[in-house]
């Protein structure tokens, strides 16, 4: 993951980037597209404010589900604003297998995501 969006025109592109940093598990590639003052709403709620506390807040998720693996991703890119959808499959501590429809709104700044607000659903079945 490269970081900024060139000329700071966000992307497609972009989101697929920092999605594949997630399925990567690598915090420095999904850093790397934030603002360092980015604001992180987590799916439970969480917010999350700056690099360090991201960092710890996303290393917790990763290190409880380490088979988190996001796919069938949608993403798109209105000037500074953006939203991905995607379907989450992991194992949970419990050993059972989670399933759920996810996505993120996004805010963007200078080539760079500056809030993160994820949500997500256990999908049906």
């Amino acid at each position: 993951m490269t970081g900024h969006a060139s000329s700071g025109e966000m992307t497609v592109s972009f989101l697929e980037g920092f999605l594949n940093a997630w399925n990567q598990h690598d915090l420095d590639g999904i850093l790397a597209t934030l603002t360092s003052d980015c604001l992180y709403i987590t799916g439970d709620g969480v917010r999350l404010k700056g690099h360090d506390e991201i960092r710890a807040g996303l290393s917790n998720f990763l290190s409880t589900y380490p088979d988190a693996h996001w796919y069938n991703a949608t993403h798109f890119v209105a000037g500074d604003r953006g939203a991905s959808e995607w379907i989450l499959t992991a194992t949970g501590p419990d050993g059972n297998r989670i399933e759920l429809d996810s996505c993120d709104l996004f805010t963007f700044q200078d080539g760079l995501i500056s809030s993160v607000s994820a949500y997500r659903r256990a999908r049906p079945g």
